[in-house]
């Protein structure tokens, strides 16, 4: 209602009750008193609803306004639907933070929000993980009195102190994971406050190591055959040399490097078939005992020279479900791994066994060579990746028999596991999954 009408309205009522007191004083001779006793009455009548607006105001717990008449009782009325309108949009603004805090918490990257001075104002709970911030201990610290990098610091103080801000994102380690990288962007917010974006990076750094790495290493292979041919060629095409040099020799150099040469790129093909395979590994059965009959002869064709003992335990009933091609690469690569490492006159044995408490087959490889620092086994599997690369290259290994295990197993379910001692030898193990053994009963008849 209009605020003249409302004015109106009161103005008639208070004239009206004057009115009839000023009648009333008449008739008994009494006006000033019939009009003092309606004017005490009118106060104590506001009085009492301005105490009961007041404590309905002030109270918590009851939410229905008090009872009344005439005006007061409009101005309760409206004072409720104001409230309950307040409490409806709370609600909804209560809902629509809830989400934005859930959405906040899902998000893949550590998320801080920081004042321009620095003060953290808010963080999700990735970034308590990555940056190591305890929530709500941390609300208005100085988010470069956490993260005392000076990378971090400078980059900070470029987004504080400048509206054009730097696109390019800053590596920091992680102060709770050890040997972690974090890519920490910093993007506007609202009321000139800073975002602080942070994302775990180590795997992506690893994996670009490893392609440069991978890269260089295979430069590296190739070029020294390559260098020996070129070396020789060049040789031959020189008449005065060529006649003092030794024909026989030349060629088989030359032969050699070509196949060191043919084996790597053989062997890099291999992988990346391996890795590129999605064939099913339960559409055939591999007869392993059969298969290790055939690799147990190759093993003591390549142990002529080396003279070790090898002993071949073969569980004849176990075999698996998977690619053979691919199986055979890999027990074919762990048992060469043997017989070349291993000082001449060592020990090794090659186990195909079966679990029967878990229903798994095991396949081993252990000697009693050299063994490897601990150092170097979380790496072994590693493209090119070579404890001694002198004499890796000496005994003909490329760097990838390893690697190609692993990715074998990867596609079977299985993981490598390496376990050695320095001056004792090594162990290379790994189990196939029950659902993929085929256990074979003898027949009694």
């Amino acid at each position: 209602m209009p605020l003249a009408k409302h004015f109106y309205r009161v103005f008639y009522r208070l004239l009206l009750l004057l009115g009839f007191a000023a009648l009333l004083g008449l008739i008994i001779d009494q006006m000033y008193l019939c009009i003092g006793l309606v004017l005490l009455v009118l106060v104590l009548w506001y009085s009492y609803n301005l105490i009961q607006l007041s404590d309905w105001l002030s109270s918590k717990k009851n939410l229905y306004p008090p009872s009344s008449n005439g005006l007061w009782s409009e101005i309760f009325d409206g004072i409720y639907r104001l409230q309950k309108k307040n409490r409806q949009r709370r609600k909804e603004l209560g809902q629509v933070l809830k989400r934005f805090r859930d959405g906040a918490e899902a998000l893949p990257d550590a998320a801080v929000v920081v004042e321009s001075s620095g003060q953290i104002i808010w963080c999700n709970r990735l970034a308590r993980q990555l940056f190591g911030l305890r929530w709500p201990d941390d609300n208005g610290v100085l988010i470069t009195h956490l993260l005392r990098y000076p990378e971090f610091i400078q980059h900070f103080n470029l987004h504080a102190q400048s509206q054009t801000l730097p696109e390019e994102p800053v590596l920091i380690p992680s102060p709770t994971r050890r040997d972690s990288i974090i890519e920490v962007r910093m993007v506007p917010y609202a009321l000139g406050q800073i975002l602080i974006l942070g994302r775990d990076v180590t795997q992506m750094q690893r994996l670009n190591q490893m392609r440069k790495d991978f890269i260089a290493n295979v430069s590296h292979e190739l070029r020294t055959p390559l260098t020996v041919l070129q070396g020789y060629l060049e040789m031959m095409q020189d008449p005065d040399m060529a006649q003092a040099l030794p024909g026989t020799k030349a060629v088989d150099m030359m032969s050699d490097q070509t196949i060191r040469m043919f084996s790597l790129v053989n062997q890099l093909l291999v992988l990346s078939r391996i890795e590129a395979n999605e064939e099913n590994i339960f559409e055939h059965v591999v007869d392993v005992p059969n298969l290790m009959s055939l690799i147990e002869k190759e093993a003591n064709q390549l142990n002529a020279d080396k003279g070790h003992k090898i002993r071949f335990d073969i569980h004849p009933q176990v075999k698996i479900f998977g690619v053979e091609e691919e199986l055979r690469s890999a027990f074919t690569n762990l048992i060469k791994n043997a017989i070349r490492y291993t000082p001449a006159g060592g020990e090794i044995d090659v186990i195909w066994c079966y679990c029967k408490d878990k229903g798994t087959a095991c396949f081993k490889v252990s000697d009693n060579g050299d063994g490897i620092e601990e150092k170097h086994l979380n790496r072994l599997t590693e493209r090119f990746y070579r404890v001694d690369k002198a004499r890796s290259r000496a005994t003909g290994g490329s760097g990838l028999g390893l690697s190609i295990v692993k990715h074998v197993l990867a596609h079977h379910k299985s993981e490598l596991e390496i376990s050695s001692v320095v001056g004792e030898g090594s162990r290379f193990s790994f189990s196939f999954p029950a659902d993929m053994v085929v256990f074979e009963e003898v027949s009694k008849n």
